[in-house]
């Protein structure tokens, strides 16, 4: 019965997964600075990550499925498989010469299964979106008592179902040295469109002509992730984790048509000018290099004359450099990445734990003493350009986790929030504000723990 079980909650988690595929798939973005290469490559949406000033790499904990860094699946409580999904919100206003507006965006991130195989091996599978693009704007030009109308649009998303392993190379007087990679598919649609129609007066149907780029994405991918932690005793622990994207070709086709119609907003009513057929091409991502420092400080608070807590802060820094000038796209002649820069992003967050051992002391501890409490701050400088200035993005971020304490499960529900602006000095030129929300369940198994060979005495 219990093989059963396992097969059973195996069988259910494939098929949400699955499932989700259609969830992220759907846009989930709406930023300028997507129209640009495969599109805005993923941030942290887990709400962990989120919550920890966007830290990806150092997060390593036995109750949380970190897929950002592959060398921490190994750390995952043994013969208890954790499910987790993420699901975000992320409202924006934009602002450009005075002119200001809003949009609010809301979907499911990412699915994913982790567990720990043995005392050395851990393993990981789910979905995760990869890059996203979804934009709309218009600019117009007044002639005479008639106006000209350019719209620019695009949409789509690139997923990336993965599989990943790790192992736990050395442990040795308080060291653990454990390596990983996800090794991944990536497949999607992308879009760019472009509109322009004269706008008569009196007429709320305009004709013009249409220009459609689409691309679409089938390809493998991988990344590397590196973790050391030391335990210097029982109250200190310092760990350096890294995680290595090489530069790698994507492989896709590419398809462009103009198009006149006579109503320009009904696609049914568009005129084929001229269309290119699909050809085959590449184009690439970047390498990115992410290296993170994280220090933990355990210590007993006592509370009363006969009850103590078992507290500890953990702070997280990390540092990320991506070279844009690699950037390649095979199927655009006139590319030039001559306006890319090489982007970098500083994180720094800190958790408090009131009670670590929350699952032993549930009885004598309060609700608020098992929650863990995060805040955070980053800075990123985006690879694109505006005004002649690069752009900058900054942000502060906060969160909790709630442990889930039913049969000792490992179960728990985490909320991000983040407040961040992007943009340049020039308060003319573009800029967006933003406030994002994301939140994650993970899910484990109580005491009925899958994958344990079961004794008959």
């Amino acid at each position: 019965m219990k093989y059963i079980s396992t097969m059973r909650n195996l069988s259910l988690s494939f098929l949400i997964l699955l499932l989700g595929a259609v969830a992220i798939s759907q846009s989930n973005i709406n930023s300028p600075y997507s129209s640009y290469g495969l599109g805005e490559i993923s941030g942290p949406d887990h709400a962990v990550s989120s919550a920890l000033g966007n830290t990806t790499v150092t997060i390593q904990d036995s109750t949380l499925l970190n897929f950002y860094n592959p060398a921490t699946y190994g750390a995952l409580g043994k013969g208890q498989p954790l499910f987790s999904l993420g699901v975000s919100s992320k409202l924006s206003t934009f602002s450009e010469n005075g002119n200001s507006s809003s949009s609010n965006i809301t979907g499911i991130q990412n699915f994913a299964l982790g567990m720990s195989l043995s005392k050395h091996f851990g393993l990981a599978f789910g979905l995760k979106p990869y890059a996203r693009r979804g934009y709309e704007f218009s600019d117009r030009v007044l002639i005479e008592e008639d106006s000209l109308i350019y719209t620019y649009s695009g949409e789509g998303g690139i997923n990336e179902v993965f599989l990943g392993l790790s192992s736990n190379l050395l442990k040795y007087r308080g060291a653990t040295v454990s390596v990983g990679a996800n090794f991944g598919y990536l497949f999607g649609n992308t879009s760019n469109t472009r509109k322009s129609a004269l706008i008569e007066s009196g007429s709320s149907i305009y004709a013009g002509g249409i220009s459609i780029k689409s691309m679409q994405v089938r390809a493998f991918h991988y990344e590397m992730g590196l973790s050391y932690v030391q335990k210097i005793n029982d109250k200190h622990a310092i760990s350096f984790s890294s995680v290595i994207e090489p530069f790698q070709k994507i492989n896709g086709t590419y398809e462009e048509g103009l198009y006149f119609g006579s109503n320009y907003e009904n696609p049914n009513d568009f005129d084929t000018s001229s269309f290119t057929q699909t050809k085959s091409g590449n184009v690439s991502n970047v390498p990115s290099f992410t290296f993170g420092l994280n220090y933990t400080l355990r210590s007993i608070v006592r509370k009363g004359t006969s009850n103590e807590l078992n507290s500890a802060f953990s702070f997280h820094a990390s540092y990320n450099i991506s070279d844009w000038s690699r950037y390649e796209n095979k199927f655009d002649n006139t590319f030039s990445n001559s306006f890319l820069n090489t982007s970098s992003k500083r994180t720094f967050g800190v958790e408090y734990i009131p009670e670590t051992d929350f699952i032993t002391n549930k009885v004598t501890t309060k609700f608020y003493h098992r929650m863990k409490y995060r805040v955070g701050a980053y800075q990123l400088t985006l690879p694109y350009q505006t005004g002649g200035e690069q752009v900058t993005d900054f942000g502060t971020t906060f969160g909790f986790g709630i442990p889930v304490v039913v049969q000792n499960s490992l179960s728990s529900i985490n909320l991000g929030v983040t407040i961040g602006s992007r943009g340049v000095t020039n308060t003319q030129v573009f800029k967006e504000k933003y406030y994002g929300i994301n939140i994650g369940v993970s899910i484990a198994p109580g005491s009925d723990r899958w994958f344990v060979k079961r004794k008959l005495n």
